[in-house]
């Protein structure tokens, strides 16, 4: 479904979701002031301290993220990259230290690996539901609720993606699901987008589609992604973390992370870096 017939869908769901939201977020929230003055700020996240929940899993970080700048999370399962998301995210508390914001008053979003199961809601009302959950955190931002569903049909179409938003959410694909839900996060304009894996379920030129999305977004939000496709994080990201066998590395420039001693280290493998037509392949090879 594309084009006038995406439009259409996303217009049709409105009265079962929008409208609801529409009384709601103006039942809570203070009008924006008038900032026509105002110098905008560049949406950046200052961290000092540690990460965990029971227990800490790194100790005594400085971690200074700011837009202009892809940032990934990589390391092998278990090693802390969805605690990372989350603690600079907002979506958890912080373990021990402090998180700073700049400016304050900027939303996150944290959007999860794995798309929700949503019995008897549409792909549109997901859609919907979503952006209005991150929009709700955006007090002074993202005003117009015509101007974001203008934007949430832009990026599903982006996508490519022949999604019915009239069928039920859960009867559409996980990779399907993944894209109304990313399509949703751009849509909300927040200020911060952290995004846990978000191509583990597209397929490969969704997941083109995505990282040129991501590129070309990274000017004007802050955005940090994990995930596992070290060859396609050299390609893509401008900066990297490596999480690993209780290491911390970063952030640093891509480059540096992918090197070939400390992915051994952290992921228990031996790497081979190979070039081809000038950009690094990361091949594992060995078990340690």
């Amino acid at each position: 479904m594309c084009g006038h017939n995406l439009q259409g869908s996303i217009h049709a769901v409105r009265a079962s979701s929008w409208d609801y939201y529409e009384h709601y977020r103006r039942s809570i929230l203070p009008l924006p002031p008038d900032k026509e003055h105002e110098a905008i700020a560049v949406p950046e996240v200052v961290f000092r301290g540690s990460i965990g929940y029971s227990f800490p899993l790194y100790r005594n970080l400085h971690i200074e993220l700011r837009s202009g700048y892809l940032y990934c999370v990589l390391g092998p399962n278990g090693s802390g990259k969805s605690t990372l998301l989350k603690t600079l995210s907002g979506s958890i508390p912080v373990f021990e230290g402090s998180l700073e914001k700049i400016p304050p008053d900027s939303a996150s979003s944290y959007l999860p690996p794995d798309p929700p199961e949503l019995p008897g809601m549409r792909g549109g009302d997901a859609a919907l539901s979503f952006l209005a959950t991150n929009e709700k955190r955006l007090l002074y931002g993202n005003w117009h609720s015509e101007q974001s569903l203008e934007r949430l049909a832009r990026y599903i179409e982006e996508f490519s993606s022949p999604v019915d938003l009239e069928r039920n959410f859960n009867e559409l694909s996980t990779g399907e699901r993944m894209k109304i839900l990313l399509a949703s996060a751009l849509a909300s304009e927040a200020d911060f987008l952290f995004l846990d894996e978000p191509s583990g379920h597209l397929d490969v030129r969704s997941r083109i589609l995505l990282y040129r999305i991501l590129k070309r977004e990274k000017g004007s939000r802050l955005i940090v992604l994990s995930m596992h496709e070290l060859s396609e994080a050299s390609s893509v990201c401008d900066k990297g973390i490596l999480l690993g066998a209780g290491n911390f590395y970063g952030p640093s420039d891509i480059g540096s992370i992918l090197n070939e001693d400390l992915l051994s280290l952290a992921y228990g493998a031996r790497f081979k870096k190979v070039l081809i037509d000038g950009k690094p392949l990361l091949v594992p090879y060995d078990i340690l």
